[in-house]
């Protein structure tokens, strides 16, 4: 069956990055097939804009991005941003209390801002030495106790919240959490806990690009793994997991591609747009 696909939407860790982190060279050709044939192409993931744009950029993939679960959406990297979502501050506060109270390890995401509770572990986006510097040409990078309050004076879109082994259960932080007015808390992997506003999750973000670029929900697909997919892998008119993808997301989908690890965004490109055809 071919579906009239206009436009695709996918994530990124789990997903389009296999598991060493890099976009396979079948997926590149996929997601210019794609484009050249007029189908537009979109990444919604959990990272921060320019994180994601520097990735982009260096697959040479030119596309909107859709970031922080989408909290922010970007008509192409580091461009126009024609949607920006943030924690109300009582609520950033509430979070910073209590992950404190708990004794938990975070950073927070603000506008050109990364904020990290402690030195180590690294946030991802550090631990590329070549995207790191490009990177910190545009986002400012900061780190300890003192630093997080100080950056609760500026709105933030996210805390991410990692798993360490001394600490709590995520599902009994992610309870505590939810007790907090004005929230979301979802997870993009078995490890840690994202928070956002209760109006940013990624099938929003999506919903508001198809709208800009005047694409109609059924002719949109999207593509995922985690929790975190599972807003836009039901909103879009085709909802996609990854062969590596959680049970829940399997669950919802609509169909199932191959793994991240198997080409599976460009195996799911070549099955729904362009079926019987060859690269």
């Amino acid at each position: 069956m071919r579906h009239s696909i206009r436009l695709i939407s996918a994530d990124l860790d789990g997903t389009l990055l296999n598991s060493v982190g890099e976009i396979g060279d079948y997926d590149i050709q996929m997601i210019r097939k794609a484009q050249a044939a007029g189908i537009l192409f979109a990444i919604n993931t959990g990272r921060f804009p320019e994180n994601v744009a520097q990735i982009a950029l260096d697959a040479g993939i030119h596309c909107p991005v859709i970031s922080l679960n989408g909290a922010v959406v970007e008509l192409a990297p580091n461009a126009e941003r024609i949607h920006e979502d943030f924690l109300a501050t009582t609520a950033s506060r509430a979070v910073f209390e209590l992950l404190e109270r708990l004794g938990e390890g975070y950073y927070m995401f603000g506008r050109g801002t990364v904020t990290s509770r402690r030195d180590w572990p690294r946030h991802i986006s550090e631990r590329n030495a070549r995207q790191f510097s490009r990177i910190r040409e545009r986002v400012h990078y900061t780190y300890g106790l003192e630093a997080c309050k100080a950056a609760l004076s500026q709105p933030q879109h996210k805390f991410f919240v990692y798993r360490s082994e001394e600490g709590l259960p995520l599902s009994d932080i992610a309870l505590q959490l939810n007790t907090i007015p004005g929230i979301q808390v979802t997870q993009s992997g078995e490890r840690n806990l994202e928070v956002m506003s209760a109006s940013a999750d990624k099938g929003h973000g999506l919903m508001l690009l198809a709208r800009a670029l005047h694409v109609d929900r059924a002719q949109v697909m999207a593509l995922g793994d985690q929790h975190n997919d599972l807003s836009m892998i039901r909103w879009a008119g085709l909802g996609v997991a990854m062969g590596n993808a959680a049970p829940e997301v399997l669950e919802a989908a609509d169909a199932v591609t191959d793994s991240h690890d198997a080409h599976g965004v460009g195996m799911a490109i070549q099955r729904f747009c362009f079926p019987g055809e060859l690269l």
